[in-house]
């Protein structure tokens, strides 16, 4: 338990104390030292309390609970990585190659790109 007089000097307290009547003193010590020794467990990052002229503490606000180290998962990924089979094509490897190779050296030319997509007429 927190002293008294070292509870009256903290700047964080001093307020109360002047809030309070001398005569209750004993009261507001007690209350602190439980506040303190709750919050010391509760877990909590933030509260909010007020005290009555009586020297009763009382919790107004209870703000965000710690985060817990424990509960951090690593990150899994939802898809394989892109130089997995998974990803791999169908087509052959000399087929692939011979378009990358036409598109590199600029032998499609715009002629060839339309009569690919062309529809195509019925002739029955």
């Amino acid at each position: 338990m927190v002293s008294l007089s070292a509870l009256r000097s903290t700047p964080h307290f001093a307020p109360l104390f002047a809030h309070v009547h001398p005569f209750f003193w004993p009261v507001l010590w007690r209350s602190l030292n439980r506040l303190l020794r709750w919050y010391a467990t509760a877990g909590y990052e933030n509260i909010l309390f007020a005290t009555t002229r009586w020297g009763r503490a009382e919790i107004a606000y209870l703000g965000d609970r710690k985060p817990d180290p424990a509960a951090h998962k690593a990150f899994t990924p939802e898809r394989p990585r892109s130089d997995e089979s998974v990803w791999a094509s169908d087509l052959s490897a000399w087929l692939q190659a011979e378009t990358v190779f036409l598109q590199a050296a600029g032998t499609v030319s715009a002629q060839m790109a339309e009569a690919a997509f062309a529809p195509i007429l019925d002739s029955s």
